[in-house]
């Protein structure tokens, strides 16, 4: 009969223990499993002996970190070796993914043999398993094990090696996924210093008479139109006419023609939607006038039209 524990079990558990590793918090857990049985070589001491049977077990056990742990058990053989036993074992893991691990086994096992006149006694063990974390409370296990010497032929009349196959079902009543690692503060940036500056924005533009007349052209309108827009999109806008005729006629007559058209001008805007009382005006008749030739008293025959506004402008430093 072989006497020797696989040497691979015993390194995956050794090299487990070594391996430095963040504690679960208060991992511990208990489990209970039933499965399969075969006594190797128990029909040599008896010929009528049942050489498989059933098994259960229940445990408990502790997880240092995620590699490591330890573990006291209880299994009850039956069958014709009808044997109990307790086991204190070390438990190595290794993590597959989040939801899979693999562990190995190495430890003792104290039995109680109650065949014949009975008997009891410390065997080693070893083993395999495969680990499902099913929910931070539920393990499932399948897992293999292996003990060698159980009984003692002198005593109880057998002696076996047991292969040992469970599945289990394991709750851990206080491990929980683990807390992300803290992020750190990020210090607020300063905010850029703003300041306002106010600035005068402005729309002018001149429209033109014909001769000894105060009606606006189609082309008076279009420029006086946009002086309205600029006065809709800047509510505190004001807006200066200022009237002028060319020298031809007496000076009185100049005077109350460049009023009209001034005041053509006005009505106009005020049409518009631009307010009356943003309006100035003024009339000069032909006190600035240069013109000579025709084409120069027809720049004198106009209105002059000045819109301005003050508005605030953020400086950012």
């Amino acid at each position: 009969m072989k006497k020797t524990v696989a040497p691979s079990l015993i390194a995956i558990a050794l090299a487990a223990a070594g391996v430095s590793a963040s504690a679960q918090a208060n991992d511990w857990y208990l489990g209970a499993g039933a499965g399969y049985a075969d006594y190797e070589d128990l029909n040599r001491y008896d010929a009528n002996a049942d050489d498989d049977a059933e098994a259960v077990s229940m445990f408990g056990g502790y997880n240092f970190n995620q590699y490591f742990g330890t573990e006291l058990g209880f299994t009850n053989f039956g069958g014709d070796a009808d044997t109990k036993a307790l086991n204190l074992s070390a438990i190595g893991r290794l993590p597959l993914s989040d939801r899979f691990s693999v562990f190995g086994e190495v430890g003792a096992l104290g039995w109680d043999a109650d065949v014949a006149s009975g008997d009891e006694g410390v065997s080693p063990l070893a083993g395999l398993g495969l680990a499902y974390r099913a929910s931070d409370l539920v393990d499932v296990q399948l897992r293999y094990r292996r003990v060698e010497d159980m009984g003692d032929e002198v005593n109880n009349g057998f002696e076996t090696d047991v292969n040992n196959v469970m599945l289990e079902l394991v709750l851990h009543p206080n491990r929980r996924v683990a807390a992300p690692a803290p992020v750190a503060p990020v210090a607020p940036q300063p905010q850029p210093e703003v300041t306002y500056e106010t600035r005068t924005v402005t729309a002018d533009g001149s429209v033109y008479f014909a001769f000894d007349s105060s009606a606006l052209s189609p082309e008076a309108r279009a420029t006086l139109d946009e002086v309205a827009r600029f006065a809709e999109q800047n509510p505190n806008h004001q807006v200066e006419l200022a009237g002028y005729a060319d020298r031809l006629g007496s000076a009185e007559y100049n005077r109350k023609l460049s009023e009209r058209r001034a005041l053509a001008a006005k009505e106009y805007l005020v049409q518009r939607g631009v307010a009356a009382e943003n309006i100035q005006t003024a009339w000069y008749g032909e006190e600035l006038a240069q013109g000579v030739s025709e084409e120069e008293r027809q720049r004198d025959r106009r209105v002059d039209a000045k819109a301005q506004a003050s508005i605030q402008i953020e400086i950012i430093e």
